[in-house]
């Protein structure tokens, strides 16, 4: 199998997009996944047009196999060319996950619109592939090796065509005279190739049209599937598939870096996180027991307040706390509720109205030392 064939050279996939490219994918990001695995790729990009939604759930199938996922997205640029964008950092995602955000939100749903402008400065934290389309635009490719210096190359996607050694020779003189290197990519639509059926009926919705009548609007053949990496260094020189690994090398980001991210300014200047919540929950146990706190609620407010320091989980209730504080302030109706009523410190924060002297709280239904998310 070609999995367990070592002389063969390896091979990162850099542009692929899933079924979340509507009407364009005919695979699950799960299935692309499994695939590019069995094949024996060392990493596989999910690129969706203008979007991350395949990225989770991609994520969690590269976890399970022990995979390097990379996370990109192919857009196309209304005054450029299109663009194959990966993310290499935390930086690089979540700039990318702003441009997305920028492009989705000038039009109306289902489109995006974004223009040279918007990668004026680059993307830090990002890399850049330039899908090159049958006339070779030097202007463009010059505008990216300036914007993206030394992260950018030009994406060689070759699926049996007529011309491919006549497409190989122009790209190899292109790159040469635009400064950029030149690497190996799929433009992958199915994870096999039996899903050419489906993917023509899929670009026939999307056009309006019957499969009959899409004609050239169709992929000419099923080349733009996972292929297999015997096949791959029959197509491709061996360099522009080595390049494909130094990019994946790059790209080091994981969505497991990422936490959730509470704002900070609701910890006043000189105080930590610990204190502050540590004060506001014993000055509304003072409001909610003005004759005195009774020791079963001094109890639960100590073993809760320990547990939320272990949790490092000050910013949630802060901010939480703030939100709350602020609707009671203009007469917004709110009220905590579900699994948060089972918590001392809620109550004492007036988030919830479940009085914990008279009822028996289960704060681990709330927050437990066992799960490691909040």
């Amino acid at each position: 199998m070609a999995s367990s064939d070592k002389t063969l050279p390896g091979y990162a996939e850099l542009h692929c997009v899933s079924n979340f490219s509507f009407l364009r994918g005919a695979s699950h990001a799960a299935e692309l996944v499994g695939q590019a695995h069995e094949l024996g790729y060392k990493a596989l990009a999910i690129t969706d047009e203008c979007s991350l939604a395949g990225i989770v759930r991609a994520h969690v199938a590269a976890k399970e196999l022990d995979m390097q996922l990379i996370i990109g997205t192919e857009i196309c640029l209304q005054d450029g060319p299109k663009l194959v964008l990966l993310a290499t950092d935390r930086e690089g995602y979540g700039n990318l996950c702003e441009l997305i955000t920028a492009g989705r939100r000038r039009v109306k749903k289902g489109t995006y619109e974004l223009c040279r402008a918007d990668l004026e400065h680059g993307l830090p934290g990002g890399l850049a592939l330039l899908v090159p389309g049958k006339c070779l635009d030097e202007e463009h490719a010059c505008w990216i090796a300036e914007r993206f210096p030394g992260r950018a190359w030009v994406a060689v996607e070759l699926h049996q065509g007529a011309r491919d050694k006549a497409r190989l020779a122009e790209l190899q003189s292109f790159g040469a005279t635009c400064g950029l290197p030149l690497a190996a990519a799929g433009d992958v639509h199915m994870h096999a190739r039996s899903r050419r059926r489906l993917q023509d009926t899929l670009t026939a919705v999307r056009l309006g049209m019957p499969v009959s009548g899409a004609g050239h609007a169709l992929f000419p053949n099923a080349e733009r599937h996972l292929r297999r990496r015997v096949r791959l260094a029959q197509v491709y020189p061996e360099a522009m598939l080595a390049e494909t690994l130094r990019i994946a090398e790059r790209c080091t980001f994981s969505l497991d870096e990422l936490r959730y991210e509470y704002p900070e300014e609701v910890v006043p200047e000189g105080m930590t996180p610990v204190a502050y919540l540590r004060e506001l929950v014993w000055k509304g146990a003072q409001k909610r027991y003005p004759s005195g706190i009774p020791s079963k609620v001094g109890a639960l407010l100590e073993k809760e307040l320990a547990l939320i320091r272990t949790k490092q989980y000050e910013y949630y209730f802060l901010t939480v706390h703030d939100i709350v504080h602020f609707a009671r302030g203009e007469g917004i109706l709110c009220q905590g509720r579900g699994s948060a009523a089972n918590s001392a410190v809620c109550y004492c924060l007036h988030i919830t109205e479940i009085d914990p002297d008279r009822s028996n709280l289960l704060f681990e239904r709330f927050i437990s030392a066992e799960r490691d998310e909040p």
